[in-house]
């Protein structure tokens, strides 16, 4: 299959950055790596670590520590990040439904 295609002009990737608090990167790590979805799940944390902290532009240091504290919280859920994420984008998926389908463009 390769070389029947034509080849396309790469664009050079806009520069990523994490704008986000650190410890809701971590949180993110951990569930990617948890759901095994990168890698079919042979990746390790700190790899996988290292690979979002090149892409956005972060340094990531100690994951493990920062798991840890997530795992002291108090609340019902420990899962802040990942609790927002899920909230923010079923309503982000109801104002859609209400405008017909369509969301604001950025």
């Amino acid at each position: 299959m390769q070389g029947l295609l034509p080849a396309l002009p790469v664009r050079p990737a806009k520069k990523l950055r994490w704008t986000g608090r650190a410890t809701d990167l971590v949180e993110l790590l951990y569930a990617l790596d948890t759901y095994g979805c990168i890698n079919d799940g042979e990746i390790g944390i700190e790899e996988l670590a290292d690979a979002f902290s090149e892409i956005l532009g972060i340094e990531i240091k100690n994951c493990y520590n920062v798991y840890m504290n997530m795992k002291h919280r108090k609340d019902d859920s420990r899962t802040y990040f990942l609790d927002d994420l899920r909230e923010k984008m079923n309503k982000r998926m109801v104002e859609s439904d209400l405008k017909g389908g369509k969301y604001k463009k950025r």
